[in-house]
C-alpha cells in the first residue's frame, strides 16, 4: 500500500489567483478613483489575499491521496472531512488539464471520470506536477492490464447467453508505419503516435466555421467592453448608421465583413484549442493532448468509447477530408474529444479499426426512399415561402431576391434526404444525417441507453419513421438520428436493439 501524499505546494497559491483574477479589476477602479490615487484600496487588496493564502494553506495540508492496490482515495478537508474511493476498473478516462492558474504555476489537473454522468469529475487532484500524473496514470494503466478484468466482454455480452471474445491488451492489432497520417512508430515498444502538422491544423480551422467557439469569444470581450468602454457607446454606434451613404449594398458589405472576421476569428480560436495536438496509441490505450493556452490531455481505454462521430462540413466535403470525435464518458458535458481533427475521408475506413478495434465505418444501406423527400421540404419550405412574401409586402420590390430563398431551400432538403441513411451490421448501428455538415454516428448497442421510433398518422400510413438513439454518458446524442426511413427498416433495428430476435433464436 502506498503512502498518503500531498498535492504540489503551489497548491497553496489557488485561492489568491482566483481572487484576484475577480478582485484585481475592482480594486484597480477604486484606486483611481475621481481621477486620485489611493492606497487603502491595495492594502486591503494585500489582506485580502493574505487570507486566501492561509484559506490555501489549510486545504494543501488537509487534501491526502494515495494509491492503493486497486483504487485511488481521496481525502479532504478540516471541519467537513469528505473522503473519496474510486476504483481504477470504475475509472473511464483520465484527463490531464492545464488551465490558466496550473500553467502559471507550472503543474497540472488531474481528473478521473467515473459513469455516473455529473457536473463535475469524481476525483480531481488540482495541482501535481506531470511527472506524478503520468506516475498515477500509469500505475492504474498497468493494474487493468495485469488484473485480466475485460471491460470488453462485459459490454459486449449477448441476450442468447454468447459472449464476443474479449480483446486482451496485448492483442491489439499491429498498425504498420504507412498506414497512420503522419505517424511515428515504434516497432519494438508497440508504441504509435499521430502529430497533427501546422498545415493541418491552418486547414482545418479555416475549412469550417465554429459557432460556439466565436459566441463564447464573443460574449466574454462583450462582457469586458461593458466594463470599460461608455454606457452610451452602442446608442452611438446604432445612430451613425445612418450617415452612412450607399443604401443597401453598404449593409451587405458590413454582413460580408462581419462574416469574414467571425470566420478568421474562429480560425485563430481553433488553433489556440487544438495547437500541438496529438494522439498516442499504446495496448488498448488512447492519449489525446493539444493546447496552446490551455493545455489538457485525456487518457483512456479504448473500451471506454461510447461513440464515434465523422463530421464532414460542406467545404471539408469538398475536399475530400472529415474530421474524427470520440463521445466518452465526462462530467463536461460539451467536451467533445477529438481523435483527428483532419484526415482525408477515403482512409477512415482503414484507419478506424486501427485505432479502434470495435468500430468501423461500413457503407450506407437504408436509405429514405422517394416519398419521403415531401417531408424533408415540406416545413422549412412553408416558412422560408411565408418570411419572403413578408418581406416583398413590407419592402416591395427590393424584397423579391428573397425569393432565390426557395430554390435554395429545397436544394439544403435535397441535400439532407440525400445524406441520410443507416446501417446495422452485427453489433453496432451506423446512422447518418445532416443539418449542415453531414454527420456519421457509430454506435454499438451496449452504449445505447434508449432507443426512440416516431411518426405522425400521415407518415405511418405511408410506412415512414423516424428513429432516434441516446448514448450512456448523456453524452449529447440528439443528432445521433435519422428522420423518414422505412418502417420495416426501423423496426429491424428495433428488434435487434430489444433482443427479440436473440431470444427468438435461443427458444428455437
Amino acid at each position: 500500500m502506498n503512502e498518503p501524499r500531498k498535492l504540489h505546494k503551489s497548491y497553496i497559491l489557488f485561492p489568491v489567483l482566483k481572487g484576484l483574477q475577480t478582485l484585481v479589476p475592482i480594486f484597480m477602479l477604486l484606486a483611481i478613483r475621481e481621477g486620485e490615487w489611493r492606497w487603502i484600496p491595495f492594502l486591503i487588496l494585500l489582506g485580502v489575499s493574505a487570507l486566501f493564502a492561509g484559506f490555501g494553506a489549510v486545504g494543501w495540508r488537509t487534501f491526502r491521496y494515495r494509491l492503493e492496490e486497486d483504487r485511488l482515495i481521496i481525502q479532504k478537508g478540516l471541519i467537513f472531512h469528505e473522503e473519496k474511493m474510486l476504483y481504477y476498473h470504475r475509472i473511464h478516462s483520465m484527463n490531464t488539464e492545464q488551465p490558466f492558474v496550473q500553467r502559471l504555476l507550472g503543474v497540472v489537473q488531474l481528473k478521473f471520470e467515473m459513469p455516473g454522468g455529473k457536473n463535475e469529475a469524481d476525483g480531481v487532484l488540482p495541482a501535481v506536477s506531470a511527472q506524478e500524473a503520468a506516475r498515477i496514470i500509469r500505475e492504474i494503466n498497468a493494474f487493468l492490464s495485469s488484473s485480466g478484468y475485460s471491460p470488453v466482454a462485459a459490454e459486449n455480452s449477448e441476450g442468447n447467453g454468447s459472449t464476443e471474445k474479449a480483446m486482451e491488451t496485448d492483442a491489439v492489432p499491429a498498425v504498420t508505419k504507412s498506414r497512420l497520417p503522419h505517424t511515428a512508430s515504434a516497432e519494438k515498444t508497440g508504441v504509435y503516435a499521430y502529430r497533427a502538422t501546422a498545415g493541418t491544423l491552418i486547414l482545418a480551422a479555416f475549412s469550417t466555421l465554429n459557432i460556439g467557439l466565436i459566441a463564447a469569444c464573443v460574449a466574454g470581450v462583450s462582457s469586458l467592453a461593458d466594463n470599460v468602454l461608455p454606457g452610451n457607446v452602442y446608442a452611438r454606434l446604432w445612430n451613425a448608421r445612418n450617415e452612412l451613404h450607399g443604401g443597401w449594398v453598404v449593409y451587405v458589405l458590413l454582413g460580408l465583413g462581419g462574416l469574414a472576421a467571425a470566420w478568421l476569428l474562429a480560425g485563430l480560436l481553433y488553433l489556440l484549442k487544438y495547437a500541438g495536438f496529438t494522439v498516442r496509441a499504446e495496448a488498448g490505450t488512447l492519449t489525446v493532448s493539444y493546447g496552446l493556452l490551455e493545455k489538457k490531455k485525456h487518457t483512456f481505454q479504448e473500451s471506454r468509447v461510447q461513440a464515434v462521430l465523422i463530421k464532414e462540413g460542406l467545404v471539408r466535403q469538398l475536399l475530400g477530408r472529415a474530421q474524427i470525435e470520440l463521445r466518452v464518458v465526462s462530467s463536461s458535458k460539451g467536451e467533445k474529444i477529438m481523435l483527428m481533427p483532419l484526415v482525408s475521408a477515403k482512409r477512415i475506413p482503414q484507419l478506424l479499426p486501427q485505432l479502434l478495434p470495435r468500430f468501423s465505418l461500413p457503407d450506407i444501406e437504408s436509405r429514405p426512399p422517394a416519398r419521403a423527400l415531401l417531408y424533408y421540404s415540406r416545413t422549412d419550405g412553408v416558412v422560408v415561402a411565408v418570411l419572403a412574401a413578408a418581406a416583398v409586402y413590407f419592402w416591395g420590390p427590393f424584397a423579391l431576391w428573397g425569393l432565390l430563398l426557395l430554390p435554395l431551400d429545397f436544394l439544403w432538403s435535397y441535400s439532407r434526404f440525400r445524406s441520410s441513411g443507416m446501417t446495422l451490421q452485427g453489433n453496432q448501428l451506423t446512422v447518418r444525417g445532416r443539418m449542415i455538415a453531414r454527420s456519421t454516428w457509430l454506435v454499438r448497442r451496449p452504449q445505447i441507453l434508449s432507443l426512440r421510433m416516431k411518426g405522425t398518422r400521415t407518415q405511418r400510413r405511408k410506412q415512414l419513421l423516424s428513429l432516434s438513439a441516446s448514448i450512456m454518458g448523456d453524452t449529447g446524442s440528439a443528432e445521433c438520428e435519422v428522420s423518414f426511413i422505412e418502417e420495416r427498416d426501423a423496426q429491424r433495428v428495433w428488434s435487434w436493439y430489444s433482443r427479440s430476435a436473440d431470444h427468438a433464436q435461443a427458444k428455437n
